[in-house]
């Protein structure tokens, strides 16, 4: 997360510096650039309280697991910079004390790992 946090940050300062340069060579800018500093201030807002909550979130699914060969009791955290759905696997049923495997159920579909508990569910 810090990787994506920096080049989100170097990214806007360049922009900001771009537009910073354009308003001094054109008078009529400064409207522009206030858009873009206050656009940039409630980006880095939402990014900010978005990383805080998103260490506190989790969510726990059950599913066959075709690695394990079994079923189990997972708790994954979200992610909002990743392809996947979920970021990590913080607990899993088929291991006593942490994770000790490739954590390759991050890969499987979503629509994989709710169909156990829709089945569980209409039993």
């Amino acid at each position: 997360m810090g990787i994506i946090k920096t080049v989100l940050l170097i990214i806007g300062l360049g922009i900001l510096g771009i537009i910073f340069v354009i308003g001094l060579m054109i008078p009529y800018a400064f409207g522009a650039i206030a858009i873009a500093f206050v656009s940039v201030f409630f980006v880095c807002a939402y990014f900010l309280l978005e990383h805080h909550s998103l260490s506190n979130r989790s969510v726990m699914k059950t599913f066959y697991c075709p690695f394990r060969k079994m079923v189990v009791n997972a708790k994954f955290r979200p992610s909002i910079f990743t392809f996947r759905t979920y970021h990590d696997v913080l607990e899993c049923s088929a291991f006593k004390d942490r994770v000790r495997c490739k954590k390759l159920c991050l890969d499987l579909p979503d629509s994989e790992l709710n169909k156990l508990g829709k089945l569980e569910n209409h039993s």
